[in-house]
């Protein structure tokens, strides 16, 4: 039984079909949740086999392989990393990517296989004054028709610059990180563990609370 439905076969075989460079799709499993492990891995094989080509998938087990893991910076799972095979721009999902969230992952594999994020100038010029690691999380549920607008800005931004790893998470599949970060609502983004903002901001403000709580870290230089 597949995963995704027939009219969307059709339509994601076609915009996966013309993207530019081939996208690695990195997908870490665990032993703590094995039906959410299969349903992800299943999930991914799909949208390998419609994409001409344009996909690639690889698979690590988080227990059994913890170097990899390590290289990763994954420390929960399942999870899944968006990137080529040249580069890792920090593109990170953990859990099941859906309901609204299918569009974040969809939009982050279209980004990377367009090796653009579709920044304003603006924002890569504010981005480009981080001198630190900054780790964004999202907090997400399946049902909330706002948190892909989040989830997709976090995921830009990671791609724009290499101090910039982003995460969407889902609430629903880690209950313990969404209570251990107070998410009361989403989507709620936590910067640093240090900052933290609620709803989906459009671009310019959703840079500027960022830039903010990188700033608040000490990690950031304006000049």
């Amino acid at each position: 039984m597949t995963i995704i439905q027939e009219k969307d076969r059709q339509v994601l075989a076609q915009r996966l079909s013309v993207l530019p460079n081939t996208v690695k799709l990195v997908v870490f499993t665990t032993s703590q949740q094995p039906e959410t492990s299969e349903l992800i891995s299943q999930l991914m094989q799909e949208l390998v086999s419609l994409s001409g080509g344009k996909l690639t998938l690889e698979q690590h087990a988080l227990e059994a392989e913890p170097t990899v893991a390590q290289e990763y910076g994954i420390k929960h799972a399942p999870a899944i990393v968006v990137r080529t095979e040249d580069k890792d721009y920090g593109i990170r999902y953990l859990g099941v990517p859906a309901g609204f969230e299918f569009a974040s992952l969809i939009g982050a594999i279209e980004d990377v296989g367009k090796g653009d994020p579709g920044l304003s100038p603006d924002s890569r010029l504010m981005l480009a004054n981080l001198r630190n690691p900054v780790h964004i999380r999202v907090f997400v549920t399946y049902g909330c028709p706002y948190c892909p607008a989040a989830v997709r800005m976090a995921h830009k931004l990671a791609m724009a610059s290499d101090l910039i790893t982003a995460e969407g998470i889902s609430s629903e599949d880690f209950p313990e990180l969404a209570n251990q970060y107070g998410v009361m609502a989403v989507p709620k983004t936590v910067i640093n563990d240090r900052h933290s903002f609620e709803g989906a901001l459009p671009e310019p403000a959703f840079v500027q609370q960022v830039l903010r709580g990188a700033s608040s870290s000490g990690l950031i230089i304006v000049p």
